[in-house]
């Protein structure tokens, strides 16, 4: 199957470790600015289950910006 090959050579299902300092920048200014997002929810959302849902969607936030940033910076590598 073609999809099969795709997932498989694919790079969303392998960790690549940040090398560079630029993209260690990124993923820093990325990672506090979405503590500093879940902080602020924190102080202002007093319903639980709300709040518990906000800072889920600001980790799955984080999650694919830098999962973006390191595709980004592979596919730059790569020549693609």
């Amino acid at each position: 199957m073609n999809n099969e090959v795709s997932i498989i050579n694919c790079d969303y299902f392998t960790y690549h470790p940040p090398i560079t300092d630029a993209r260690k920048e990124k993923h820093d200014r990325v990672n506090k600015a979405c503590l500093h997002l879940a902080q602020i929810l924190m102080s202002c959302i007093e319903d639980e289950s709300l709040r518990i849902k906000a800072i889920d969607c600001i980790q799955q936030a984080r999650m694919f910006a830098n999962q973006g940033i390191t595709v980004d910076e592979l596919r730059k590598l790569r020549g693609n």
